[in-house]
């Protein structure tokens, strides 16, 4: 079932030892999460700058979490990351107004080609037409790499929300993608 996620035994214990005052385990936690969490605050406020500073920020917090003991290991500790970097992409939005999108370097699937370029071009369209909440849900599958239970604590909404939000945001990109990844805008149903 896809709602579960397996806890990661080696951030488990990454956790663990910054709390316990290891700095290099901080650096190891870090490296861990900086790609994932860059690709999810850069895909919400589309500014390379920005998505640097947020990452800095969450790692910030989630350190004085850690070291305060307020932050222990116990398979949140993901989902709290993310919620950090969550509400701090949404301030900046707010104070922005900038258009969500993807990076073109975080995707680790796509190739160096022409034809990835387009199809990562098709796909920003089509995400930029998703409803915040659905774009949002579906990056920290995508990005974070989240269980839906997780992604429901990170954007405080129920369980069936998320599931929602996620299945017409897919749905949404298959309306939105025809096979070949193009983007063809506005269907008939949405007039």
């Amino acid at each position: 079932m896809h709602d579960s996620r397996r806890v990661d035994p080696i951030e488990e214990d990454l956790v663990r030892r910054v709390c316990g005052g290891d700095l290099s385990a901080f650096e190891s936690f870090c490296i861990r999460l900086e790609g994932p969490l860059y690709g999810y605050a850069y895909g919400m406020v589309r500014n390379t700058h920005e998505a640097e500073d947020i990452v800095q920020e969450t790692l910030l917090r989630v350190y004085r979490e850690m070291r305060a003991r307020r932050l222990r290991p116990g398979g949140r500790v993901r989902s709290f990351v993310f919620a950090i970097a969550h509400n701090l992409a949404v301030d900046s939005r707010r104070r922005t107004s900038s258009i969500v999108a993807l990076d073109p370097s975080i995707c680790a699937r796509e190739r160096n080609t022409a034809e990835a370029t387009v199809l990562r071009d098709q796909l920003n369209l089509a995400l930029a037409e998703l409803p915040a909440s659905h774009r949002s849900a579906l990056m920290l599958r995508e990005f974070g790499e989240l269980s839906y239970v997780e992604i429901a604590e990170t954007l405080d909404a129920s369980l069936a929300e998320v599931k929602v939000w996620i299945h017409r945001g897919r749905t949404r990109l298959a309306q939105l993608l025809d096979r070949d990844g193009q983007f063809v805008g506005r269907t008939c149903n949405d007039l």
